[in-house]
């Protein structure tokens, strides 16, 4: 018994000795895996702070670019009023042998005057576009770009200009620079246009010349950036000088065309061939110089179903060889939820089965007179 009782107790110290040998076993792998975790942490640490430092670097290096580039357009634009004091305050010299001059009715002094008045009034009038423009892009959230440097006026444009492209979180990913910038915008599609002409964009340091002819190396061409679900009239009311004269122009309607009965007739050749689906005229605000105002139109499939919706300001219409062509010029397509504008800003319809010799008959505008011209 004392034997079986010893052999019993070395057993359990055996069971126990190994029980305690695993237990150690993975305490130390669990150890190690530790120790390696924490080794990849730490040099994950360490890359990440050197990617967040090369990125520091690039984008201060980016906005350096762009703050030089500002400073160059600023003094461009102070040349020329620079070259004029200059040319104000010059005065030839006089030839003693020469008839006396006649006098021009103002004194010397009275034209310094006037011009320095005329020059600081541009000087004022520029600063206000510049303040109206970067309000008007806070009022109605355009948050993809950045108004840097907006130049001076010129004849139905502003410029030179730069500016700072944004991506979602509102960091700058590229510098758009031309030397004008005018405005298009369409009431009954309620978009307004930033049209840079002459210029390039710059983009992680390669530079791109905006599409189109070139007028010199990396520069020519146009970029048109559209902003949907925008109303232009506080657009017009602000900065009244980047508008064409057709956008500022109000509405002049031609009352001699009865708007029902134009419509119903219009409608009426539209649905004549259905076969692949047809276009419905909804609504438009009038007639001017044969030219239907203010228009939106409905596409419509076979069946009937609506495909999509047209706004524009303009809608000519046309004969062609074979057919009719409809054009609605400066206005937006919606499909669904989405609205694009129309690109180029034209949007053409070619109904080439059409009777001109019917459509003329109908009385449509931009085909027949207005009706007491007939």
């Amino acid at each position: 018994m004392i034997v079986a009782a010893l052999a019993l107790v070395a057993s359990a110290c055996g069971r126990e000795s190994a029980s305690g040998q695993a237990r150690v076993e993975p305490e130390r792998n669990a150890g190690a895996d530790a120790t390696a975790l924490r080794a990849e942490l730490a040099g994950a640490r360490t890359r990440i702070a050197e990617l967040e430092g090369e990125l520091q670097d690039a984008t201060a290096k980016r906005v350096a670019r762009e703050e030089e580039w500002v400073r160059y357009t600023k003094a461009l634009t102070q040349l020329s009023p620079a070259a004029d004091a200059v040319e104000a305050k010059f005065q030839p010299i006089a030839d003693p042998n020469a008839a006396p001059a006649a006098d021009a009715g103002a004194a010397p002094d009275d034209e310094d005057e006037a011009r320095t008045k005329a020059r600081q009034s541009l000087t004022r009038r520029d600063r206000e576009i510049a303040v109206a423009l970067k309000t008007l892009f806070t009022l109605d959230q355009v948050t993809g770009f950045d108004l840097l440097e907006s130049g001076t006026l010129g004849g139905g444009f502003t410029g030179p200009v730069v500016l700072r492209a944004l991506d979602d979180r509102g960091r700058p990913v590229a510098s758009l620079v031309a030397r004008r910038l005018r405005l298009e915008g369409s009431r009954a599609a309620r978009t307004v246009t930033l049209v840079l002409e002459d210029g390039f964009e710059r983009r992680a340091g390669e530079k791109r010349a905006f599409e189109g002819p070139m007028t010199e190396e990396g520069r020519g061409g146009a970029r048109r950036i559209e902003m949907p679900e925008t109303d232009p009239t506080p657009w017009i009311a602000s900065v009244p000088e980047l508008f064409r004269d057709e956008d500022k122009a109000p509405p002049d309607y031609d009352l001699r065309w009865d708007l029902g009965q134009t419509r119903a007739a219009l409608n009426l050749l539209l649905r004549e061939d259905v076969s692949g689906g047809w276009w419905r005229l909804v609504s438009f605000g009038g007639v001017r110089d044969g030219v239907l105002r203010d228009v939106q139109l409905d596409g419509l499939d076979a069946q009937g179903r609506l495909e999509r919706k047209l706004f524009a300001d303009r809608m000519e219409i046309s004969a062609q060889e074979r057919g009719v062509r409809i054009e609605l010029l400066d206005g937006a397509q919606l499909r669904g939820d989405s609205k694009t504008p129309f690109l180029d800003g034209r949007y053409r319809i070619f109904l080439p089965r059409a009777s001109v010799e019917a459509w003329t008959k109908a009385g449509i505008p931009g085909l027949s007179e207005p009706p007491d011209a007939r």
